[in-house]
């Protein structure tokens, strides 16, 4: 996918929701902003053409913020890419400084926060000392705004130093942008006071060795001051308020001694050291004061994302499955730590068919991981370690740990089956219901509803696949019900040919042939051909360009057919994310050469112009797939109502998403509801950006990583681990498998006479079922952090499988 062209996309579609804010963000400025009007040098140059102009070395310190989409405007100064970005301010003299401010954007078109703001000072712009790191620092005036497009001043007064030169050292995302940087005034005491900084004399070297320093730093500083104002809610005394923060202010003082550097076997797994630790012993004193057991097992929303910080934990714990033969369902449980000391417990499984810890359900660990953004989530689904008295499961002083269960019932006798799971090793022993209804319904071998995600798996390098991981990571997509896997374009190369357009030479097969390997018995099998204007010499609209790309396709058609693919199994991606109309020209051009050679390949397209109807209708009724993106299906009244009910009749329809990072991201409605989503418009396939890009490094370790995460689990070098995310994906499969059999069982009861009450229950159910889900209150809110009900999906399909119990009872079989 082109994210550049994505994120203007989105930049777009979101401006209507556009809410100017920069007024809000100069609320507070603790003393004389001696920045005003000052000189600065940037490095890199700005490269962000929406705001660059020659005005950027004079905008960040005029006084103006400005109103509008940030990035879009010239008043704002902006870059490209992912390498740091270092702003050196000349205030002209030494001045004493106790506080500094960094005013940007977020929240839309795929911009995230910045990462990193170190703050440097010096007195002769060669030699700074390290004072401070701005985002966490700017973390004790509350959270960073959660969902959609919003700006925020990072700043602190809490400095005590001085410098006539003040570097900002940002670390960002995709993109960084500022309209306003300031500087304030301290004492004139501060002139005098020793700098104990570390020496910097390379800014940018200075970013990419301190990074993950910065990122474990401000972890524990956030983590503390979220202790701190749970601890100042009201619900305990004063003196354990005081206890925790004495406490907190200990571990505080240890963060300046963190190493400077970290190996590179890091992982960003909470919590992170003995440090951390310690600050979670004080929330644990927090549960305990609130009543809390040594060890608390709880229920919360299967998909709901866990906190962190939160008060005692309260309730009982349950875990109850209803589910098909032969699919994948999923449960889980907490468990909280409320004792001063870590725990490490045995968790074992009886009372189900197959004895104990049967093989049919696998138990995962929930790991906790910072992400880049400073959000922590719980989503990595390692299995748990097997010991010799159970399943081993640790949970930190302080921690909520999730127990994770996935369910496969394939040879599971149907009935409901009561069982019990069983935790020790803590001070008291605890037990969870566990009861999984297995119905007398078997899920097929091959759902209905295709999965796919740009896996490009035919090579052995691309993103973050590697010769290391590739099998791993085919064999984990296997088991998720992905069966439309995807290529690049050297699976197809093109030959060479004669000058009367025959072949000289027929391309050669290896590549294709090794993907097909690596994938037999899939449903689709999908090229990015990414074309140009250019095939093989001959331009579209010459004479040669037609009978040369017939000869090609034919010959692909015909080697597929070989090796037992028909040629209507392949799907081609001609260009990426059309929007312009030289692109629907060029894709036209190659569409109309493909069907000319009358051999079934299909082309696929994913277009994202503003306005559908604005786009080339015979470029559109060109493709045999069209693939809207769901997220501006769900927000642009005109991709909706064309794909909902104008595109052209001929064409299948798809959806996908390419949002991220996917770790933020709802498994719910980001994931789950798009396959209902496909249902209630008739789609065939569900795609995600993308199996194949992970966050560039390895994603346990995001504080490093090159770019957001868009895989929907944990990719690393040499291995996979499956995520909430993936779960999700499979689980959406299955979702529109019920409403598929629902409507299949409906019509074999109405040509059989099956039972006519039990069939006009189903009738309504069917009918109503995706628009409830679909519709309810938040479902189109794709921010995992957003709040929204998820058990609505859970609960329609609770309902599909009472009513083909019923029909199957009544005799539709």
């Amino acid at each position: 996918m082109k994210i550049s062209e994505f994120c203007q996309r989105l930049a777009i579609m979101a401006m209507a929701l556009c809410v100017v804010q920069a007024a809000a963000s100069i609320l507070v400025r603790p003393s004389e902003n001696i920045a005003l009007g000052k000189s600065y040098t940037l490095s890199p140059a700005p490269n962000y053409s929406e705001c660059t102009d020659p005005d950027d070395l004079k905008q960040l310190t005029d006084g103006a913020y400005t109103s509008g989409r940030l990035w879009a405007q010239k008043g704002a100064v902006g870059w490209r890419g992912g390498n740091p970005v270092i702003i050196t301010l000349d205030l002209g003299q030494p001045e004493p400084i106790r506080g500094v401010a960094f005013n940007t954007a977020a929240g839309a078109a795929e911009v995230t926060w910045p990462e990193v703001i170190s703050v440097l000072v010096g007195d002769d712009g060669k030699t700074f000392r390290e004072v401070g790191e701005l985002a966490s620092l700017d973390a004790v005036h509350g959270p960073l705004p959660a969902t959609g497009y919003a700006t925020h001043r990072f700043w602190t007064d809490a400095l005590r130093v001085h410098g006539r030169y003040v570097m900002f050292v940002v670390l960002g995302g995709n993109c960084t942008f500022a309209d306003e940087i300031e500087v304030y005034r301290g004492e004139p005491v501060l002139l005098a006071a020793p700098l104990t900084g570390g020496v910097v004399t390379n800014g940018a070297a200075y970013a990419w060795t301190r990074r993950l320093s910065h990122f474990v730093a401000r972890r524990l500083r956030q983590d503390a001051q979220s202790v701190r104002q749970l601890a100042a809610n009201g619900t305990v005394s004063a003196s354990v308020q005081t206890q925790v923060g004495e406490a907190l202010a200990a571990a505080e003082a240890g963060i300046s001694a963190l190493p400077a550097s970290y190996g590179d076997d890091f992982r960003a797994v909470l919590p992170l050291n003995a440090l951390h630790q310690r600050i979670f012993q004080a929330q644990a004193l927090i549960w305990r004061a609130g009543g809390a057991a040594p060890l608390t097992a709880w229920s919360s929303d299967l998909w709901n994302p866990l906190v962190l910080v939160h008060a005692a934990p309260k309730g009982q714990a349950v875990v109850n499955v209803a589910m098909m033969q032969n699919e994948f369902r999923a449960g889980a449980f907490n468990l909280s730590n409320a004792s001063d000391t870590n725990a490490t417990l045995a968790l074992n499984l009886s009372g189900l068919p197959g004895g104990d810890n049967p093989a049919w359900v696998t138990v995962h660990e929930v790991q906790w991981t910072d992400t880049k953004s400073g959000v922590p989530i719980a989503t990595a689904l390692p299995e748990a370690e097997r010991g010799r008295d159970g399943y081993v499961i640790h949970v930190p002083a302080g921690f909520t740990r999730q127990v994770w269960l996935t369910f496969h019932s394939a040879g599971v006798e149907p009935g409901q089956h009561q069982g019990r799971i069983m935790i020790s090793g803590g001070q008291h022993p605890l037990e969870v219901p566990l009861n999984v209804r297995v119905y007398p319904v078997r899920f097929p071998d091959r759902p209905r509803l295709h999965l796919g995600g740009w896996d490009y798996t035919d090579g052995d390098g691309y993103r973050d696949i590697t010769p290391r991981n590739r099998d791993q990571v085919i064999a984990c997509l296997k088991e998720h019900w992905v069966d439309s896997p995807w290529a690049t374009a050297a699976v197809l190369p093109g030959g060479t040919f004669q000058a009367d357009d025959t072949f000289a030479s027929e391309p050669d097969p290896a590549r294709f042939d090794a993907w097909l390997k690596r994938w037999p018995d899939s449903a689709r099998y999908c090229i990015f051909v990414n074309v140009t204007r250019n095939f093989l010499g001959v331009a579209p609209g010459a004479p040669g360009f037609q009978p040369r790309v017939g000869a090609w396709i034919k010959f692909w058609a015909r080697h597929a057919q070989q090796r037992g693919i028909k040629p209507e199994q392949l799907a081609l991606l001609l260009a990426d994310e059309p929007q312009r109309p030289e692109q629907d020209a060029l894709i036209l051009a190659w569409a109309s050469a493909i069907h000319a050679a009358g051999t079934g390949v299909k082309t696929w397209e994913d277009p994202v112009h503003a306005n559908p109807f604005a786009a080339s209708q015979e470029m559109l009724a060109a493709c045999d797939v069209l693939c809207p993106n769901r997220p501006n299906f769900l927000a642009n009244t005109n991709y909706h109502a064309y794909f909902a009910g104008h595109r052209p009749p001929a064409s299948e329809l798809a959806f996908y998403s390419c949002s991220g990072p996917m770790d933020l991201l709802d498994p719910y409605s980001y994931i789950r509801l798009q396959a209902w989503e496909c249902w209630q418009q008739g789609a065939r396939t569900s795609y995600f950006w993308a199996f194949s890009d992970g966050c560039g490094g390895s994603g346990w370790n995001q504080y490093i990583a090159k770019r957001p995460n868009y895989a929907p689990y944990l990719l690393n070098e040499t291995s996979v681990t499956t995520a909430k995310q993936m779960e999700a994906m499979r689980e959406s499969v299955e979702d529109y498998e019920y409403l598929a059999l629902l409507r299949e069982r409906i019509d074999a009861a109405a040509n059989s006479g099956g039972n006519e009450a039990a069939l006009a229950g189903a009738r309504t159910l069917l009918a109503g079922a995706a628009g409830r889900v679909l519709n309810a209150p938040g479902a189109a809110r794709l921010a995992w952090l957003s709040p929204k009900e998820r058990t609505l999906a859970d609960q329609v399909r609770g309902e599909i499988l009472d009513a083909l119990a019923a029909l199957n009872a009544g005799g539709g079989h």
